[in-house]
């Protein structure tokens, strides 16, 4: 699965299915990310609870788990040029 505003939103904001299961366990530095974002997450609206999200504030939260996962990825390549 990739890492796209679509797939975040889909993963995040799903149904807890089985396959939703399925798909966090495969991906747990994604599923890491949108709980990292999630706790000091404010949507645009001030939507108060999860379920009163717009589809800005998914889209809002789905680009700061991407933002997140880059800069995750931006130390693990520096950690790595430093060991190197």
């Amino acid at each position: 699965m990739k890492s796209t505003v679509d797939n975040i939103k889909n993963l995040w904001f799903g149904a807890d299915t089985p396959i939703r299961q399925h798909k966090i366990k495969l991906h747990p530095e994604l599923w890491a990310a949108c709980q990292r974002v999630n706790e000091g997450f404010s949507p645009p609206s001030g939507a108060p609870h999860m379920e009163q999200y717009r589809k800005s504030d998914r889209l809002a939260f789905a680009r700061a788990v991407l933002k997140e996962l880059n800069q995750q990825e931006s130390v693990s390549e520096e950690r790595s040029l430093q060991l190197a």
